[in-house]
């Protein structure tokens, strides 16, 4: 493997780094060093993947395609603007025949190889930006009727275990009368788990972490009660920690079942085409949960916009079942933001009444007042 080294960046803005090229933004976040120059292929950059992106801290991310299209607002962009990351966009298919690894110069919206251009795009800038998300947001009404007409689709489809729960997996988790933290690997979801904390300690709820969020939950939570989707990119010690693992892909594909066998764990499957993370809002209401709470669960007409289609509307209707039970990780930050543990709170009356006393002994009367209550509750004792 070629090793990274540091990007140079100059006054006017030209930045060096060797290429990083992979089709799947996932793949390519878990090889992706300091200092990189990220190749990516996709069409409206999401919130999701563009933070998984800039954790790795590239120097620079030059997509093939558009990362806002106009179809509607993607957050990807904003999201890399904000890690201070170059975007450079609409190059073209060409940089994707370049050798990974090979060491690349951006300079303005170029490309170079060698001294030679290889891609040339846009080069997305605040302005750049503000002027995309204006164009896109003509485009919101007809990924509106996309997403509904989905809703419809999966209403048809999965009425029965929307409604009624029939057909979901049996976990063996008692949920009942308990809060639930559903965790998604969604925007921000590292972020609110540690928000939350003081929440996590207090209730102990039941943790049910979806497909890679295992990992998140494991280091900044607890051990996940149940893990719920495609295993394949989890660590093998959150798999090891859970206390069962409902194996799942809505759209067929591989889900890590070799890994579960392999690692001699408890499991079961799920054929539903609703998200994981919706089945497991499902899952988590048909138990009987009172409470709900979802950290990196689009929440959001945006999320849902961002998300696959078919995707967005199987969450959204999951939402809607699962009513009043709901929170989303920000509004529990909000509640929990000014209690304190009781702990705290007599440790706050001790240091009152010591602040008191100390007040009271520095004053004449004061002192001799407190003289005559200490003989006095040494005489009820018997003291001398």
């Amino acid at each position: 493997m070629n090793r990274s080294v540091p990007h140079a960046s100059a006054s006017d803005g030209t930045i060096t780094g060797p290429l990083r090229i992979e089709p799947s933004v996932r793949a390519l976040a878990r090889r992706l060093r300091a200092g990189d120059v990220a190749v990516i292929d996709v069409l409206d950059l999401d919130q999701k993947a563009a933070e998984s992106l800039a954790a790795r801290q590239p120097a620079a991310v030059v997509n093939v395609r558009q990362s806002m299209s106009g179809r509607f607002p993607t957050g990807g962009p904003r999201v890399l603007l904000d890690a201070g990351i170059v975007l450079i966009d609409d190059v073209g298919s060409a940089v994707l025949g370049c050798k990974d690894g090979t060491p690349a110069t951006i300079e303005g919206a170029r490309v170079m190889v060698d001294g030679d251009v290889v891609a040339e795009g846009a080069r997305v800038d605040a302005d750049a930006l503000e002027d995309l998300t204006t164009g896109a947001i003509d485009g919101l009404k007809v990924q509106l009727a996309t997403f509904t007409a989905n809703a419809l689709d999966h209403v048809e489809r999965e009425s029965d275990t929307i409604l009624h729960g029939s057909g979901l997996p049996d976990v063996g988790v008692d949920m009942g009368g308990r809060h639930v933290v559903v965790i998604a690997a969604g925007y921000r979801h590292r972020e609110q788990l540690r928000e939350i904390r003081r929440y996590l300690r207090d209730r102990r709820p039941i943790l049910i972490a979806v497909g890679d969020a295992a990992d998140a939950t494991l280091d900044l939570a607890s051990s996940p009660h149940l893990i719920i989707g495609d295993v394949e990119g989890v660590r093998d010690d959150a798999l090891k920690a859970a206390d069962e693992v409902v194996l799942h892909d809505p759209h067929g594909g591989p889900t890590g079942q070799a890994r579960v066998d392999a690692l001699g764990l408890r499991h079961t499957t799920s054929q539903s085409s609703l998200p994981s993370a919706a089945l497991a809002i499902l899952i988590a209401e048909a138990g009987g949960a009172d409470v709900i709470v979802t950290v990196g669960v689009e929440a959001t007409l945006q999320d849902y916009l961002e998300s696959a289609h078919t995707d967005a509307s199987g969450m959204f209707l999951a939402r809607l079942q699962a009513g009043r039970a709901i929170v989303d990780a920000p509004a529990v930050v909000q509640l929990y933001r000014h209690r304190y543990s009781p702990w705290t709170l007599v440790a706050l009356v001790l240091s009152a009444l010591l602040a008191l006393g100390a007040a009271v002994w520095v004053t004449p009367g004061g002192r001799a007042w407190l003289e005559d209550v200490w003989a006095t509750v040494v005489g009820w004792f018997g003291g001398a």
